[in-house]
């Protein structure tokens, strides 16, 4: 209704971009929205070659900007929600930038 996933997206971007060579990004989602979105943008960051599979030699150049440190989300331990209940849903997931990036 707000625009809320397009305000997260140019967030995220704009945090990216400010990060130098080493820098980290992390990002707590409260929503499976939220951290599907995140998931992906990171993803995209962190890919490298786009060519299509049939193409023999890479001919798009480009290289990875972030290395995810979260393969999988964290996640609030049980003592954590037993003290707070509305970290239940919560899910970090963080990511580096790369020297040849920046």
């Amino acid at each position: 209704m707000n625009d809320e996933l397009g305000a997260l997206q140019e967030g995220l971007a704009a945090g990216i971009e400010a990060l130098r060579a080493g820098g980290r990004v992390a990002v707590i989602a409260y929503h499976s929205l939220e951290d599907r979105a995140v998931k992906e943008r990171l993803r995209e960051e962190a890919r490298g070659c786009v060519c299509p599979p049939r193409v023999p030699v890479c001919v798009c150049g480009r290289k990875p900007r972030l290395r995810i440190l979260t393969r999988r989300p964290v996640m609030p331990k049980e003592e954590e929600v037993r003290e707070n209940p509305r970290s239940r849903s919560a899910r970090l997931r963080a990511a580096a930038r790369l020297a040849d990036a920046a």
